[in-house]
C-alpha cells in the first residue's frame, strides 16, 4: 500500500503565513510503486495557482483510472473508453467524474465534498485575474473545510518564531528551502484524496462483507464507518 510520510519540518511563523521547511520527501512512495515518480503529487514547486489547477487534473486523473477500473474493459472498444471521458462525453469534465464516482459509491462523502472544494478551488484559480495564493482569506476559508487538509496541517510540528522582526522575506525563505504551510498542507491533502479514490470502494467492500479493516488501511476508518 502507498504511504504517506511527512519529511522533517520546522515551522518558522504563526497562522497563515507559516513556513515550513520542506525537504522534498513528502510524498514517499513504498517500493512497490517504485517505478511511479516521487515527486507526482509534490506540488509546493508550483506557483499556488498551478498547484490549485495541477492538483485537480491530478485528482482527475486518479478519477479516470478509478473509473476505468470499474468498467466493463473487456466488453468495450479502446473507442468507446475514449468517448466517454472525450470532451463531447458524459465523462468529459471534473464535475462529472466526482458525480458519478459518489453516485455509485465508488467514493465516500467526504472525499466527494473535499474533491467538490479543490473543484471550486481551481475554478477560482483558473477564473481570477488578479494575484492569489492559499493564504488569502476566502481561499483558506475552503481549504479549511477539505478533511485532508486539515488531517495534514496536524502532522506538521507546531514550533513557531516570536514573529518580532517583521514578515519574512518570501524570496529569501524560498531560496532557502521554506514554503507557507497551508500550501504544503494543500499538497499533501491531494495526496491522501488520491489515495482514497483508490481505495475508498474497496474498504466500504470490507465493511458490506463484514471484514475487519486491515491495520495496514487504519488512516481510512472514516471511509470504513461511512
Amino acid at each position: 500500500m502507498e504511504a504517506v510520510r511527512i519529511a522533517s519540518c520546522t515551522v518558522l511563523w504563526q497562522d497563515s503565513a507559516a513556513w515550513i521547511n520542506y525537504s522534498g520527501e513528502v510524498m514517499a512512495e513504498d517500493s512497490r510503486d517504485s517505478e511511479t515518480p516521487r515527486k507526482k503529487f509534490d506540488l509546493v514547486d508550483e506557483s499556488d495557482r498551478g498547484a490549485a489547477i495541477v492538483g485537480a487534473a491530478l485528482l482527475e486523473d486518479s478519477l479516470v483510472s478509478m473509473l476505468k477500473e470499474k468498467m466493463l474493459l473487456d466488453v468495450m472498444s479502446q473507442k468507446q473508453v475514449k468517448d466517454i471521458f472525450d470532451l463531447s462525453g458524459p465523462l468529459s469534465n471534473f464535475s462529472a467524474k466526482i458525480s458519478i464516482a459518489f453516485a455509485f459509491g465508488f467514493i465516500d462523502k467526504t472525499t466527494f465534498d473535499d474533491l467538490q472544494i479543490v473543484k471550486k478551488l481551481r475554478n477560482k484559480f483558473a477564473h481570477s485575474s488578479g494575484k492569489l495564493s492559499f493564504d488569502d482569506g476566502e481561499v483558506k476559508s475552503q481549504i479549511n473545510n477539505m478533511h485532508c487538509f486539515k488531517l495534514a496541517v496536524q502532522e506538521f510540528p507546531r514550533r513557531f518564531s516570536p514573529g518580532s522582526d517583521g514578515e519574512p522575506d518570501e524570496w529569501k525563505m524560498r531560496a532557502d528551502g521554506y514554503i507557507r504551510l497551508n500550501k504544503a498542507a494543500f499538497s499533501i491533502a491531494v495526496k491522501d484524496l488520491s489515495m482514497r479514490i483508490k481505495f475508498s470502494s474497496m474498504i466500504r467492500d470490507l465493511k458490506i462483507h463484514g471484514l475487519p479493516l486491515p491495520e495496514a488501511f487504519a488512516m481510512f476508518k472514516d471511509v470504513y464507518d461511512s
